[in-house]
Parts: structure tokens; C-alpha cells; sequence
């Protein structure tokens, strides 16, 4: 659930569990300071014995495993315990995994600043994911002040917005660098994607307002605004237009993000793959009120689906987008555009859920 919507409801209803996907943190933070650093050194061993499994799938990334250990430690723990978690493993990867091992003499300048770098991007990961939990620790605090002050919900739905998303900006960063420091393209792209997933949550969170007593968004401003940056993002200067045709609706937050979810994928994978060589098209994206409920389709000219290509998708982007139309309680279907080359993607869902 997002966060400002576990905010907005009152204690006793069914969105009450504030804050939920902090709710484990909350109680490991809690533990005593040797259980807290013992499980610490125990995920990031874990961690290095992934690492040392997989070896032969990821040459060249000694570091890339051990980013996990230190996100993990520094969600269910806190800030100490993150530090650990990036002094050990930098400590470990010079031993086992970088030459000469067996020692923590670092022989290769390359070395000595690739070290420099993963204990740098780590101690901010451990900063960044400290100050999320401060944030939604302080959320957790103003909703039980807004119990008894409703005219301090605008204000705090605002600030909490505001706050939220620039945490999701220096997350995005975070990404980005992680990315550029990588030389394996495959564990570049997941970063790059992962990234742009929470590009879109930032988008949903800029465009918030309140409405009954719900925070909500405007699709038009919203799908408008997402689909303008991965044009920016993806088109650059190749011969290919994207036309919106966005209609003017308030949805809730906690329906606006899948759907937001949904049509970064979909008008990525049309911006990436339907135009090989440069070729000129056209993407087109349409979001209309049906009856009770709402239709997205992302429709392109583009080269069309490959003939052996499984009509349900395989992908990460296809799975992704089916589990957010499952949550919107919808239908989703790809085809091929009728009598003409490219495709139709077509998500269909209840206005309310």
C-alpha cells in the first residue's frame, strides 16, 4: 500500500495497517545491538558464498551480490548495521574474490579504486535507506495526530509527498551511478530498469492531491507527463512520434501507480523494439473512461510481434505487467494491430477496486 494512503485512512478501517511494508523493520530495529550485527554478518557471508556459487555467471562483478547484503541489512536494522554490512563485504571481495586473494593487500590501482567506489556506494545505500525508514517512521507518528486533526491532512499529505519523493530521486541516483559502475550489461539493465520503475513511483507522488478525503491523481497530468520523459528518454533523435490521447480522471494513488507501472513498460518495450534501424512510426497512447471502468491501449506501427514469440510474454516487463493488472483487477491483452504492422496492447480495469 502506498505510503500516504495508509496515512489518509483512520485507524479502524481496512487501510490501517500503516505503513506495512516498513512493519517487519520496525520490530528487528528493535532487537538487541549483537543480535542485530550477528544476522548482519551472517546475511553478508551469505552473500559471498551466493557469490562464490555463481562465480562462473558473474566474471568481473565481485561487488555485485554484496549490494543486496547491504540494502537487506540496512532495511531490517539500521544505519550501523549497514556500515557493517559494507566494511565486511569489501573486507571479504579482497579476500576471496579479487587477486591476490587470500590477503587484503590490494595490489592493482583499478582495484583500490573499485574498492573505493563500492564502500562509497554503499555508505550512501545505508544512508538513503536510513532516512526512507525515518520517514516512514515519522509517517507512522503523524497518522495517529491526524486522527484528531483532519484539517492537517492536505499539509501533511504535501510535506509527506514531497519528502517521499526526493527520497525516491537520490534512490534513482543511487541506481544510475550503481549502473555506470558495472560492467556486466545484464546487471546494468536490470539496474536501468529498476531505476525507471522508480522514476514512475516519483511521478505518481508529484502529482497527489486530495479529493472526498482521498489522495488521488489526474491521469491526464500523470500519463502525460510519464510519457513525455521516456520520450526524452528513449527517442532522442530517431524518426518516431508518440500521440496521447489521455482523458481527464481522479483515480487513487494506490491504483494510479500500477497503471503507471503499466505503461512505462509497455511504452518502453514499443519505444525499444518496434523501430529496429531507424525506422520511423508512431507509438500511440489512449486512456479512456468504458462504461464502469477504464481502457489503456499503447498501440504502435512499428515491425510487429516475432512469430515465435509466445503471445502471453515471457519477459520480466510482460510478467510485471500482468501482475499490476491483476492488482488493478483487470484484463490485459498484446496482439498483433489488425490488417496493418505493429502492435496493440490493451489493459482493461474497474474504475474502483
Amino acid at each position: 500500500m502506498p505510503i500516504e494512503t495508509a496515512v489518509r485512512r483512520r485507524p479502524h478501517e481496512p487501510g490501517s495497517r500503516t505503513l506495512s511494508i516498513f512493519r517487519h523493520t520496525f520490530l528487528t530495529r528493535g532487537w538487541p545491538t549483537w543480535a542485530r550485527y550477528t544476522v548482519t554478518v551472517l546475511i553478508v557471508f551469505a552473500s559471498l558464498g551466493l557469490r562464490l556459487a555463481l562465480g562462473h555467471y558473474l566474471p568481473g562483478t565481485p561487488f555485485l551480490l554484496f549490494f543486496l547484503a547491504i540494502i537487506v541489512c540496512s532495511a531490517l536494522f539500521d544505519h550501523g548495521s549497514g556500515i557493517l554490512a559494507v566494511l565486511l563485504s569489501a573486507a571479504l571481495a579482497k579476500w576471496y574474490l579479487i587477486e591476490p586473494t587470500g590477503t587484503l593487500n590490494v595490489g592493482r590501482t583499478e582495484d583500490i579504486v573499485g574498492l573505493a567506489l563500492f564502500v562509497a556506494i554503499g555508505l550512501i545505500t545505508a544512508a538513503v535507506l536510513e532516512a526512507l525508514h525515518t520517514v516512514a517512521s515519522d509517517l507512522a507518528k503523524a497518522n495517529a495526530r491526524l486522527v484528531a486533526s483532519e484539517g492537517d491532512k492536505d499539509l501533511l499529505l504535501r510535506e509527506a509527498s514531497h519528502r517521499f519523493n526526493n527520497e525516491l530521486t537520490m534512490l534513482t541516483a543511487l541506481l544510475r551511478l550503481q549502473e555506470r559502475g558495472l560492467e556486466d550489461e545484464t546487471a546494468r539493465a536490470a539496474l536501468r530498469s529498476t531505476a525507471d520503475r522508480v522514476h514512475v513511483l516519483g511521478r505518481v507522488h508529484e502529482r497527489l492531491r486530495r479529493a472526498n478525503q482521498d489522495a488521488v491523481v489526474d491521469t491526464r497530468e500523470f500519463i502525460t507527463s510519464l510519457c513525455d520523459d521516456l520520450k526524452v528518454a528513449l527517442v532522442g533523435l530517431r524518426p518516431i512520434a508518440v500521440k496521447l490521447e489521455v482523458e481527464s480522471h481522479l483515480v487513487p494513488q494506490e491504483r494510479a501507480v500500477p497503471v503507471g507501472l503499466i505503461i512505462n513498460e509497455l511504452l518502453t518495450n514499443a519505444l525499444k523494439y518496434a523501430f529496429p534501424d531507424e525506422r520511423t512510426g508512431t507509438v500511440s497512447v489512449r486512456f479512456t473512461r468504458e462504461a464502469e471502468g477504464f481502457c489503456l491501449r499503447v498501440t504502435d506501427d512499428g515491425v510487429g510481434m516475432a512469430p515465435d514469440r509466445p503471445s502471453d510474454g515471457s519477459g520480466l516487463g510482460q510478467r510485471l505487467v500482468r501482475s499490476m493488472v491483476t492488482q488493478l483487477e483487470g484484463s490485459y491483452a498484446i496482439e498483433p494491430d489488425a490488417g496493418t504492422p505493429g502492435t496493440v496492447a490493451t489493459v482493461r480495469f474497474p474504475a474502483s477496486g
